[in-house]
């Protein structure tokens, strides 16, 4: 039997295309709660840990010998959750104990966007690592959605998230 996913209220993701202005609104959102005497931590996925960013260099922006070896839209999402168990484990939960509020820039959403949507994976098998390897959802997600032209203009700066991801043709 899987283990159930469990809700905090006090975690609260952020998801969206690049230029959609979520860091302005974590930004927003942590001083807000700081201005209420919250501690808050903020992180991003995939990332949040040395170990999690390093899986997140690997996926997102390999070095030339790993480019050369195409990642395989399985190993990607393997490579995904597996930074992201270590981010929960090692960040997210620790701080949702000590009654902290967590604010994330993304979280499992985008990879049900990304490797599922984008690289046609299964939901089931993300659900199932969803379940099995993070076994976290946040209390509340806010999806921030602008027209793909404004998101990219200029004035938004180089994209950041998912460099090799969003040049690649995917499904």
């Amino acid at each position: 039997m899987s283990p159930a996913l469990r809700r905090h209220p006090r975690f609260i993701s952020l998801e969206g295309g690049e230029g959609a202005g979520k860091t302005t609104a974590l930004n927003a959102i942590r001083a807000a709660l700081q201005a209420q005497g919250h501690e808050v931590v903020l992180t991003r996925e995939p990332g949040g840990t040395p170990l999690a960013e390093r899986i997140r260099a690997l996926v997102l922006t390999p070095d030339a010998e790993i480019a050369a070896e195409p990642l395989s839209a399985e190993a990607e999402l393997l490579l995904v959750f597996a930074a992201r168990a270590q981010h929960v484990r090692q960040v997210i939960e620790p701080a949702l104990r000590r009654g902290c509020y967590v604010l994330s820039d993304r979280f499992t959403d985008s990879s049900y966007a990304y490797q599922g949507g984008g690289r046609g994976l299964e939901p089931a098998w993300i659900a199932e690592l969803e379940r099995r390897a993070v076994g976290l959802l946040p209390g509340l997600t806010l999806l921030l959605d602008v027209d793909v032209a404004v998101g990219r203009a200029p004035a938004h700066g180089p994209a950041l998230w998912p460099a090799r991801l969003e040049i690649e043709q995917v499904h």
